[in-house]
């Protein structure tokens, strides 16, 4: 049989190892997201869509209260500063065109979950606009996450008493939501209400989103969330989940 020190020097290795996993995940999602920002920086697409920064959706709004489905959604595309004429379709990683207007992924899926549910849609806006470029949104992401201060936001919900489902959608930004996103939820009071996380991001899944959620609300029930691929992705999973208008 083993002694007490054997089995306890076991346990101290299952705990390295379990720590030096960890750091390569850390490493390895941060080589992921890095990667793809100096790619797009310094390789942009020759075929790539030109916009009119004019063109781009300052973000969709229709809070009817007649739904019991509310839509709120945090993007970037919505949230930073622009100071090109044109933004860059293809190198820029969350624009996306359609019918000649620029749309944030986290948006252009906000308007999927509207369609299929009729709910209302809400954009999360901050006041302070995030930096132009991708390395300086993550960089305040970083010290904002760092903090228990929040984002002043620009748009406001009179009330959500008439809300029973929440849809969250938001970009997954290295594991964990966008602050603002927490300035939305330390808002209101959830208590009673099923919340729904969608995460932009195919890689990285949900992230910490779900624990998240459950903190800055801890009365409300948070649902199992979607690690969102496509628009139609979004409405299949909500007509799975019983939500389809």
């Amino acid at each position: 049989m083993e002694n007490s020190s054997a089995k306890k020097e076991k346990k101290k290795m299952s705990r390295r190892k379990k720590v030096v996993i960890a750091v390569i995940a850390v490493i390895v999602a941060a080589a992921i997201v890095g990667g793809g920002i100096f790619y797009c920086t310094f390789f942009p697409n020759p075929l790539a869509k030109k916009i009119p920064v004019s063109d781009i959706s300052a973000g969709t709004m229709s809070v009817t209260g007649e739904s019991n489905v509310l839509v709120a959604y945090f993007s970037l595309t919505n949230n930073r500063v622009y100071t090109a004429d044109e933004m860059d379709a293809v190198s820029s990683a969350s624009l996306k065109i359609e019918d000649g207007t620029g749309y944030g992924h986290a948006e252009l899926l906000a308007l999927a979950a509207q369609e299929v549910t009729g709910g209302d849609i809400f954009p999360i806006k901050v006041d302070d606009l995030y930096p132009e470029t991708y390395g300086g949104a993550f960089d305040r992401h970083h010290r904002e996450t760092g903090t228990s201060i929040r984002p002043e936001l620009t748009e406001h919900l009179e009330s959500i008493e008439n809300y029973d489902t929440v849809i969250i959608i938001y970009p997954n930004w290295l594991s964990s939501m966008p602050v603002p996103v927490l300035s939305f939820l330390e808002e209101y009071d959830f208590s009673g209400k099923t919340i729904i996380p969608i995460a932009t991001s195919q890689a990285l899944g949900l992230g910490s989103g779900p624990e998240q959620i459950a903190a800055a609300c801890p009365d409300a029930v948070v649902a199992d969330g979607l690690s969102a691929r496509s628009e139609d992705g979004v409405k299949e999973f909500l007509t799975k989940a019983g939500l389809a208008k």
